[in-house]
């Protein structure tokens, strides 16, 4: 049985390429259709459990949908990789890294994002997450040798360095600040 048999409204198919101009979310069982083993290692994970057992809000309930967009051109197309305009979360075939942060960024506000670059490079959070597959016990985080700077080692010395630049800052400031004071008390 072929994906398009699913879609009862032809009538918005467009003539010229073969799919719906405005892709329509058509449920995860689709999904599952093509992608059985992995939709079941997701389940396995924090944010599979979410989106395909408990879902808390209408983002969720989408299933897959609720991150890769939707689906309906996917299906219609047959699949496979750069097929149908979902997010695949990749630097390739046209998908952009500011998108798939943006399907990120739906559940996980700025408070969580702590990937700024300050234009340097430009880092998507699947550089760091993998939420398909249980990659650790808290955040997904890729294993190192994915990434190999993405290690315990590497974590402590950024978050040490953090701690020194802070409180180096800190001291200067207030060594500024207490230095104004003081010529402020001398010239009254």
């Amino acid at each position: 049985m072929r994906a398009t048999c699913v879609f009862a409204d032809t009538a918005a198919l467009d003539s010229n390429v073969g799919y719906f101009t405005k892709p329509k979310y058509i449920g995860s069982v689709y999904c599952y259709a093509c992608h059985l083993d992995l939709s079941r290692e997701f389940a396995k994970t924090k944010m599979g459990r979410l989106f395909q057992l408990q879902p808390r809000n209408d983002l969720e309930r989408h299933g897959c949908e609720g991150c890769h967009g939707p689906g309906s051109n996917h299906a219609i197309t047959g699949g496979g990789v750069g097929m149908g305009g979902l997010i695949e979360f990749r630097v390739d075939r046209g998908q952009s890294i500011e998108a798939a942060n943006r399907a990120c960024m739906n559940c996980h506000d700025e408070g969580f994002w702590h990937g700024a670059t300050h234009g340097v490079q430009p880092l998507a959070c699947f550089d760091c997450h993998l939420v398909m597959t249980q990659m650790s016990r808290t955040a997904q985080l890729a294993p190192p040798s994915l990434a190999p700077w993405n290690n315990s080692r590497t974590w402590s010395l950024a978050i040490g360095g953090g701690v020194l630049a802070g409180l180096f800052t800190g001291a200067v400031f207030r060594r500024r600040r207490f230095s104004r004071e003081g010529r402020r008390d001398e010239s009254a």
